[in-house]
């Protein structure tokens, strides 16, 4: 990660929560047509617990994009989703590649990050992003990139954390 990124990422990012300003609002889950999941690759485990929960909602006829962060020195497991590295960003921090591009221009109903805490790249997405309803983990000081953060113990699984978006998603539109 450069210094130029460090420093340039996130006041792009503070522009996008700025100017971006898509129609936000909660859409039933029976009603949400098109789910984006962003996450950072880690471990193995946790991309098995990806690919069941992409199952599980692709099996109740939501359309699922995924987009991975591949940090440096890091196997990609061979995934099946698109993928995205430090280098397809700019030094100035824009984005030069054409599947971010794309998940950027994508109407979400439901944009789910599955990271513990996004890093700088995860965050620029979330505040660019159009979705309608963004949803992650609970990190102080990131509430202005969610509609709703759930507390999550950082002993837990990204399994756990997904039972308990799904669980939200569920509960918190069944009204």
């Amino acid at each position: 990660m450069s210094f130029l990124h460090t420093t340039l990422l996130p006041m792009r990012t503070r522009s996008q929560l700025r100017k971006n300003k898509p129609r936000r609002g909660s859409t039933s889950y029976r009603q949400a047509r098109k789910v984006g999941v962003l996450f950072s690759m880690t471990n193995l485990d946790d991309y098995e617990a990806i690919r069941a929960f992409e199952k599980k909602l692709k099996s109740e006829g939501k359309e699922v994009v995924v987009l991975c962060y591949l940090p440096k020195n890091v196997e990609n497991f061979h995934f099946h989703y698109d993928v995205f590295t430090v280098t397809d960003f700019s030094a100035t921090g824009k984005v030069k590649a054409a599947n971010v591009a794309n998940f950027l221009e994508q109407k979400f109903d439901y944009l789910i990050c599955l990271d513990r805490s996004p890093n700088i790249y995860l965050e620029y997405l979330l505040a660019a992003s159009q979705a309608r309803f963004r949803i992650g983990n609970y990190t102080d000081g990131k509430e202005a990139l969610f509609e709703l953060m759930i507390g999550f113990p950082e002993q837990a699984s990204i399994a756990e954390l997904i039972q308990q978006i799904y669980h939200y998603t569920n509960e918190f539109n069944a009204n």
